[in-house]
C-alpha cells in the first residue's frame, strides 16, 4: 500500500475514534512524525500510556476498540466510495493540504473537495454574511465577489444563500476562482435553491467539504464549518450581518487566527446592519470598495477608472496613458505571483518585449515594481492605508 493511502486510512481512523477530537489527532500527528505512527503508538499504548500519549483523558475502552484493525478496512472503504464519487481526498500533513489550515488548533484532519484548485491559493479573501440579505447586501457582495474575482483573488465563502451565494457568483461572473467550505458531505446541495450555483463551482470553482460522503446537515455543522473559511482566507469582510449572525462567528476565528477583519457598513437603524457596525467600533477595517480591501491587505493601489493608480508619470497624454494602463495591469498581476523576467512575462501574457520592458520602466518609475537580482521584477508590497 503506497504511503499516502496509509496516511489517509489512519487520518480517518483517528478522526472517527470517539474522544480524541480534531486537536488530540493534531498533537498525535505532530508528535509521531506521521498519521500511520501515531495510530500505532496509541494502539501500542497501554491504558494507563494513553493519557499521557494523547495529552488528556481517553475513554480506552471506545477509543482502542474504533482503532482496532477493523478501523483500517472501514477507511479503505470510505476512500473507495468518495473517489467513486469523483472527490479528491487530502489529509492533515500531505501534499495539497491548504497551508492556512496548519494555523488552526483544531485542522481538520481530512478534507475531501470537488473542482479546481485556485492558482494563487495565498491570494484568497473570505466574503461572508448573513442568509436573509437585503438588496443592498446582495449588490454589494456580488460586487466585492466580481472584483475581487477580477483581480485574480479567490473568493472563499460558505455556499449558504444570501451574501454567501451573491459573492460566489460575482466571482465566477468576473471570471476569477471562488473556493465553497460546506458544511455537509458532498452528496447535500444544500440549500437546495443554489442548485445551479453548485453547478457552477464544480465546473470553475472549488468545493471544500470536512463531512464524510453523505453527511447531513446539521447545526453544529455550520458554526464548524467556519473556521475552515477563516483559516483559507486573508482576510474576511462581513458584508451585512445582524447580531447573531454566524458570519460573526467566522470573523471571531479570522481574529483568534491573525487574519485582517473587515466589514461593510450600514444603515444605523437597520437591524441586519448591527452585527457590521459591531465590528467596526471594535475595530475592524471598514470596506466600501475593493479597493480598501487591498489597502488592508497591503496589495496594489486601483484608480477609479479600474487601472493602477498614478501609473504613468512620464507626462504622456490621456490617450496613450490609457493605451497603456491594461498592460501594466496585466503586468502588475503577473508579478504580485512572483519575481518574473521580462522575457518570462512576454511569453506568459502574450506581448512584445519592447512593450513589456516600457511598462516595467513605467511601473519602477512609480514605485510598483523593483528590479531583483538577475534581471527579474517583482511587485512591490504597498503598506497599508489606516
Amino acid at each position: 500500500m503506497a504511503p499516502v493511502e496509509r496516511e489517509l486510512m489512519a487520518l480517518i481512523a483517528l478522526s472517527r475514534a470517539p474522544g480524541l477530537g480534531f486537536r488530540t489527532v493534531r498533537r498525535l500527528v505532530d508528535r509521531y512524525g506521521g498519521a500511520a505512527a501515531a495510530l500505532r503508538a496509541v494502539r501500542a499504548a497501554a491504558p494507563d500510556e494513553l493519557r499521557r500519549v494523547c495529552g488528556r483523558p481517553i475513554p480506552t475502552g471506545k477509543a482502542t476498540r474504533a482503532l482496532g484493525p477493523a478501523a483500517a478496512e472501514r477507511a479503505r472503504g470510505l476512500l473507495r466510495a468518495a473517489r467513486a464519487r469523483g472527490l479528491g481526498v487530502v489529509g492533515y500533513g500531505g501534499a495539497g493540504y491548504p497551508a492556512g489550515l496548519r494555523d488552526l488548533p483544531d485542522p481538520p484532519p481530512v478534507l475531501f473537495s470537488r473542482g479546481s484548485l485556485p492558482s494563487d491559493p495565498d491570494r484568497a479573501v473570505a466574503v461572508v454574511g448573513t442568509r436573509a440579505a437585503s438588496s443592498y447586501g446582495l449588490r454589494t457582495a456580488y460586487t466585492l465577489g466580481r472584483e475581487l474575482g477580477r483581480w485574480g483573488w479567490t473568493v472563499v465563502s460558505g455556499m449558504a444563500r444570501g451574501i454567501d451565494a451573491a459573492a460566489h457568483a460575482g466571482a465566477l461572473d468576473a471570471g476569477g476562482h471562488s473556493t465553497g467550505v460546506l458544511g455537509t458531505g458532498h452528496d447535500h446541495e444544500y440549500p437546495a435553491e443554489n442548485r445551479d450555483l453548485y453547478g457552477r463551482m464544480r465546473a470553475r470553482g472549488l468545493l471544500l467539504s470536512e463531512f464524510e460522503p453523505g453527511a447531513p446537515p446539521t447545526r453544529a455543522a455550520f458554526p464548524r464549518r467556519n473556521r475552515v473559511i477563516a483559516a483559507l482566507a486573508r482576510g474576511v469582510i462581513v458584508v451585512e450581518a445582524g447580531g447573531k449572525s454566524g458570519a460573526l462567528n467566522t470573523a471571531d476565528h479570522a481574529l483568534d487566527l491573525g487574519r485582517e477583519v473587515l466589514a461593510v457598513p450600514g444603515r444605523i437603524d437597520d437591524p441586519g446592519a448591527a452585527g457590521c457596525l459591531r465590528l467596526l467600533r471594535q475595530g475592524a477595517g471598514l470596506v466600501a470598495g475593493v479597493q480598501d480591501v487591498f489597502d488592508a491587505l497591503g496589495w496594489l493601489h486601483v484608480a477609479a477608472d479600474g487601472g493602477p493608480g498614478s501609473v504613468d508619470g512620464s507626462g504622456s497624454t490621456q490617450a496613450e496613458g490609457e493605451a497603456a494602463a491594461a498592460p501594466d495591469m496585466q503586468l502588475l498581476r503577473a508579478l504580485t505571483r512572483g519575481p518574473r523576467s521580462p522575457d518570462e512575462l512576454a511569453v506568459g501574457l502574450e506581448l512584445p518585449v519592447a512593450r513589456v520592458l516600457r511598462g516595467l520602466g513605467r511601473l519602477e518609475l512609480e514605485g510598483w515594481v523593483e528590479r531583483r537580482p538577475g534581471g527579474n521584477f517583482s511587485a512591490v508590497r504597498r503598506p497599508a492605508r489606516r
